[in-house]
């Protein structure tokens, strides 16, 4: 959801108004470590397609830092993801990470990842979509 605030999306302005009602409420933000990695590249490659200019994709990047997302890695967090993963019968673990994060935290999971989202509800109810409602 955090590419959500830095791209103008389908549910951009619900992912605002979810970001806007947790500062207010004062929830922290986490994500994997991973997040560290995929953000900084999705901005540089919107930039090398063209998508966006240097300065924009400089400014993105710096508003990216600015969220102060809370990088978290629990000791059981490969694990989990690996029994998440294994559960859902994904392929490639990436998204299950932020998945296993929110699992061991006790935290939900907001994705505009439909595609996440429809894997995951079934058995994991902390799994939650922008576009259903929100928080």
């Amino acid at each position: 959801m955090v590419l959500s605030w830095l791209f103008v999306e389908e549910y951009s302005d619900q992912a605002f108004e979810a970001r806007l009602r947790w500062r207010q409420r004062s929830d922290r933000l986490v994500a994997p470590p991973m997040l560290s990695f995929e953000a900084p590249s999705v901005i540089r490659q919107s930039v090398h397609r063209k998508r966006i200019s240097d300065d924009e994709g400089d400014e993105a990047l710096q508003t990216f830092l600015d969220f102060n997302i809370e990088i978290l890695q629990p000791a059981p967090l490969v694990f989990e993801a690996w029994s998440i993963g294994k559960t859902l019968n994904a392929p490639r673990l990436y998204d299950m990470y932020y998945a296993a994060l929110a699992s061991l935290t006790g935290c939900e999971l907001w994705t505009a990842d439909r595609r996440l989202f429809n894997l995951a509800r079934a058995r994991f109810p902390f799994v939650r979509w922008i576009g259903n409602s929100l928080p």
